[in-house]
């Protein structure tokens, strides 16, 4: 594969003014040649496009403002989208999520892990070894272990272990791959949910599926969970239900 590349770093932002800041200097930090962040903006009422226009001048960053929220699902199809328009056939999206949970400095990690390696996806995984997962409340350990047990009896697929983990790299082939599969009439999923489908079209073309383990901390997170726990469970049953 060519050395030549562009690394877009995607972020689905909704309401995140107080994150937003920390994660865009913390991407600023990396050591990375070529870099361009795309942040999309899902109807937020606080000052998440604001604060993100600060940084215009100092990093290549793009925002697509979506006036109207319409969930995470949508946010991440629309990232993907541009990503698959406007990229260069050897450059790579990692998308992150935008609460400052997650730390950038692994996208070096998911670049060793698929080197001179075609048609891939990379997950920052929690049930890796070596993986390090702190201050995440109850509820979202017992749904993340619960995904992670049902997922991969009924899912069972090389190479993953997190179906649900939102920070992931692409290489441009697996994201054309996977809109050829949806077809132009395709509607995305609109909350957590994308994240399963996607590893599930994905699949059906012999991707490589590769993860490396997480570094996760909910301490640096400002604000609430946006997850709707109830909602959430249910989305996955119908998902699941709909592919069975």
């Amino acid at each position: 594969m060519k050395k030549n590349y562009t690394i877009w770093i995607g972020l689905p932002a909704f309401n995140e003014e107080k994150a937003i800041e920390d994660v865009l200097k913390s991407i600023k930090k990396l050591k990375l040649k070529n870099t361009k962040i795309l942040i999309f903006n899902d109807g937020s009422k606080d000052k998440t496009v604001i604060n993100s226009k600060k940084y215009k001048h100092e990093i290549n960053l793009k925002i697509m403002d979506n006036k109207k929220n319409q969930g995470l699902g949508v946010a991440v199809y629309s990232i993907m989208n541009f990503f698959r328009k406007k990229a260069q056939n050897n450059d790579k999206l990692v998308l992150i999520d935008c609460d400052n949970t997650h730390d950038p400095n692994q996208i070096s990690d998911m670049i060793k892990k698929t080197e001179k390696k075609s048609n891939f996806v990379v997950i920052a995984s929690r049930f890796q070894k070596k993986s390090v997962v702190k201050n995440v409340p109850f509820l979202r350990i017992i749904l993340s272990y619960l995904a992670f047990i049902t997922f991969n009896i009924i899912f069972k697929t090389k190479g993953v272990r997190d179906f649900t983990c939102g920070y992931r790299m692409f290489d441009k082939l697996a994201i054309n791959n996977f809109f050829n599969i949806v077809g132009p009439r395709y509607k995305p999923t609109s909350g957590f949910e994308m994240q399963l489908e996607i590893i599930l079209k994905l699949r059906q073309i012999n991707t490589l599926f590769f993860e490396i383990p997480i570094f996760l901390d909910y301490k640096k997170k400002p604000t609430e969970s946006k997850m709707k726990i109830a909602k959430t469970i249910f989305n996955y049953l119908k998902l699941i239900f709909s592919r069975i």
